[in-house]
């Protein structure tokens, strides 16, 4: 991900409000577990083999397992809103869009399913705050397909959202891509400060796709 994006993941509030009842502030990422998880793999070049986490949380949910979304519609309406990537076209249980990122459009768009049952694995997107009429475009239109479907989103650091522009407006103030945007040399200060090693989390099936194509 590009340190001018930000990102949100989608997924069906019915299936938030049956796992707990509630609508939650935070969803789980349970970080100490991935990071033993990535220490016991050998080859993270194998991708198509890594084996599935034995825990909990966000990452690992079939939040889709009881939602059906119209594929072929979903897909029209983000077409609208950007281009299909050029990588992954012959895929046959995915879907990928990818802006120019040379034109401050580099909002992408990623969904995983099933070939057999289109169910959905995985619905993510990603606003390339660069340029703020494009991103308010971009954004503001993937926002009000959530909303049509009764679709939630969470940040990088888990915390949901109803998909409303005022509330998602208030969060990306505060995220990296919009700290590194507006004082980029104290956004690189603060990261070197650190001075610690940032581990991945988990390979999204997205991830994994642009790995290949490497």
């Amino acid at each position: 991900m590009a340190i001018w994006q930000y990102q949100l993941n989608i997924i069906p509030k019915k299936s938030i409000l049956s796992k707990f009842g509630k609508i939650p502030i935070k969803l789980e990422i349970n970080e100490d577990a991935w990071e033993k998880y990535w220490e016991n793999i050998e080859d993270i070049e194998d991708i198509e083999n890594l084996p599935e986490p034995d825990f909990e949380d966000v990452k690992t949910i079939n939040w889709w397992k009881n939602k059906k979304l119209d594929l072929k519609i979903i897909s029209s309406k983000i077409d609208k809103l950007v281009s299909r990537a050029d990588y992954g076209k012959d895929s046959l249980n995915s879907i990928i869009w990818k802006g120019n990122s040379d034109k401050n459009e580099d909002n992408d768009c990623y969904i995983s399913f099933d070939s057999n049952t289109k169910s959905i694995n995985e619905f993510e997107f990603r606003t390339d705050l660069r340029d703020k009429e494009k991103a308010k475009i971009f954004l503001s239109g993937m926002l009000e397909l959530c909303l049509e479907n009764e679709l939630m989103v969470y940040n990088t650091n888990g915390h949901l959202f109803e998909s409303k522009p005022e509330l998602i407006y208030e969060d990306l103030k505060k995220s990296n891509a919009v700290d590194f945007l507006t004082e980029p040399e104290k956004f690189l200060d603060k990261i070197a400060e650190r001075k610690e090693i940032i581990k991945p989390k988990k390979l999204s099936l997205w991830s994994k796709i642009k790995a290949k194509m490497k």
